[in-house]
């Protein structure tokens, strides 16, 4: 079989091309659709799954065939295609024209290539990162196995030789930043017993997309069928309305395929034109770099109908939490105070603010590991009761009259040391925070379930030493709504806080020394937790979670930034 073959070919300045063109475009003319499957009870859904086969089956429909509105890569393993598209912008019209060019080895990796003549490019647009992005989302498309919503499938039988098939897309199973896709309606005409067009619309169902907020979308394909019996693309055409902000915006793209490399047909030219154009060795091209190394299993998962959040993120966090501190002792630079002040009549009220700046990257599909950085800022006040127990110590030394005598001599200068009361301590610390953790989660429908683990320090500042780590975790039962892009959730939050409050404040000039303790609490370490997620757009997600305890209550607000 004759294969192509590739080699990078630079600019003459040395620099790698740099296309410019397509972003609506394209966008709109790739592969498109929603999130991660959800289901009716199983046995219903078994059987509309059994009985939209059943009619599939009936009328030589593969699901490969439902695919080609989805993703251009499943033409084939290798095969030319060229795209020439327009957008009009506030009545200013642009204009550009590719050709892509899809060679695949043996194992099944695909080397994919943009072919272009520089001319032949609006120049003032640069959106290659655009432009691989999309292509990304074709291949990430080009094997899944459930793109479809099989409740949906119907059959119009217009006469023996005519037939309309209609569905869905899924909502499920289908990647987030193309979440769109759901809106959309196929209809699939067959004459003859061979598919003859299809054509996909939103069904009046309006989307944002980057920038633009699209009213109006078709996607019109006619096919073609090899002398192999194969069906292939004859032609795609998409038009799109909408507007970019208060300007109007109309595209229109044409994708035609120009060549095909098959191992039984050999090379099948559709447009021999075409072919001749892209074979010139003027013309220039840009790798489209497909695989990414994380997550591990990406795309073994996303080829079972599952969605695999992008890998990497950034994101900030605010957290406020409220404790009520029992304690069960106090011992104040090796002194042990308990005669003094009664722990179980003493309590603790202490606010926590934290500021965090976290990175979080994907190792597997469902394993996912991070770590933060941040501030907290403690305020506290203890309340501590107070026994009067000195009036015994001076009476032991110097008699009950002495005593007497030296109570009164110590509440003349404004302390009353002899009679039991409550002392008010506020207290306001700042410290360093870092930390490590790691998330596994599984999902199955629109229901998921996770456990996130997570290990702090934290160092007064001033100080050189870290204080002891405290282990965080959190499991967590959600469901997603998918038409919002929106998850709740409820659980329940683990804090493993030590029984003892330990530290060391640094030296005091007035004692001459370093102010220790080492104070006893009672805490409860569970506490409830709920709270959702909403995703903004393709990249931005925001969290809010609560948690109610015993002796804790806390609310947290996450931004997250996810490529």
């Amino acid at each position: 079989m004759q294969k192509l073959q590739f080699r990078t070919i630079k600019m003459t300045s040395g620099k790698t091309a740099m296309l410019k063109a397509i972003p609506l475009a394209l966008a709109l003319s790739f592969g498109n659709s929603a999130y991660a499957d959800a289901e009716a009870p199983q046995a219903a859904q078994t059987a509309a799954a059994d009985a939209s086969q059943s009619i599939l089956e009936r009328y030589g429909i593969t699901d490969e065939l439902l695919k080609l509105g989805l993703s251009s890569l499943t033409y084939g393993d290798q095969q030319v295609e060229h795209v020439k598209r327009s957008i009009e912008v506030d009545g200013e019209n642009h204009e550009s024209e590719v050709f892509l060019v899809q060679s695949t080895d043996n194992r099944g990796n695909i080397d994919l290539r943009i072919k272009y003549d520089q001319a032949k490019l609006d120049e003032e647009e640069d959106v290659i990162a655009k432009i691989e992005a999309i292509t990304k989302i074709e291949y990430r498309l080009k094997d899944y196995m459930d793109s479809y919503d099989k409740s949906s499938l119907k059959v119009n039988e217009i006469s023996p030789n005519h037939v309309e098939i209609s569905f869905n897309y899924s909502k499920y199973g289908l990647p987030q930043d193309i979440a769109y896709f759901r809106f959309m309606h196929v209809t699939l005409t067959l004459i003859d017993g061979k598919p003859s067009t299809m054509q996909i619309t939103n069904k009046g169902e309006s989307f944002e997309y980057d920038d633009y907020h699209v009213a109006d979308y078709v996607q019109d394909i006619s096919f073609d069928t090899l002398v192999n019996g194969k069906t292939v693309v004859k032609e795609k055409t998409i038009q799109a309305k909408g507007q970019k902000g208060k300007k109007s915006v109309n595209y229109m793209a044409k994708l035609k395929p120009v060549a095909f490399y098959d191992d039984m047909l050999g090379v099948l030219v559709m447009d021999q034109e075409l072919l001749s154009t892209v074979s010139d060795p003027r013309i220039r091209e840009e790798k489209v770099d497909l695989d990414r190394l994380f997550p591990i299993l990406g795309d073994f998962v996303r080829q079972r109908g599952i969605d695999v959040p992008l890998p990497f993120g950034f994101s900030v966090a605010y957290r406020n939490q409220d404790m009520d501190v029992g304690f069960s002792s106090f011992d104040i630079m090796g002194l042990n105070l308990d005669e003094f002040f009664d722990p179980e009549s003493s309590i603790g009220t202490v606010n926590a603010e934290s500021y965090s700046l976290r990175a979080d990257v994907n190792i597997l599909p469902f394993w996912n590991v991070f770590g933060y950085v941040g501030k907290v800022n403690v305020d506290a006040v203890v309340d501590a009761h107070y026994t009067g127990k000195m009036k015994d110590v001076f009476e032991d030394k110097l008699g009950v009259v002495g005593g007497k005598l030296a109570c009164a001599a110590v509440a003349s200068k404004g302390v009353d040391i002899c009679s039991p009361g409550e002392l008010n301590v506020p207290l306001h610390l700042e410290y360093d925070l870092v930390g490590v953790g790691t998330t596994l989660s599984v999902g199955y429908k629109e229901f998921f379930a996770s456990v996130t683990a997570s290990y702090s320090k934290t160092r007064l500042e001033g100080n050189d030493q870290w204080g002891d780590g405290i282990l965080t975790i959190q499991p967590m039962l959600g469901y997603q709504f998918l038409d919002y892009r929106a998850q709740v959730f409820v659980g329940a939050e683990y804090q493993g806080l030590k029984p003892t409050m330990e530290g060391n404040l640094g030296y005091i000039d007035a004692l001459g020394r370093d102010f220790t303790y080492n104070v006893g609490v009672e805490l409860n370490k569970w506490a409830y937790l709920v709270g959702f997620n909403k995703q903004i757009g393709k990249n931005l997600n925001l969290t809010a979670l609560y948690n109610k305890g015993e002796t804790r209550s806390a609310f947290t607000l996450n931004l997250g930034y996810r490529f």
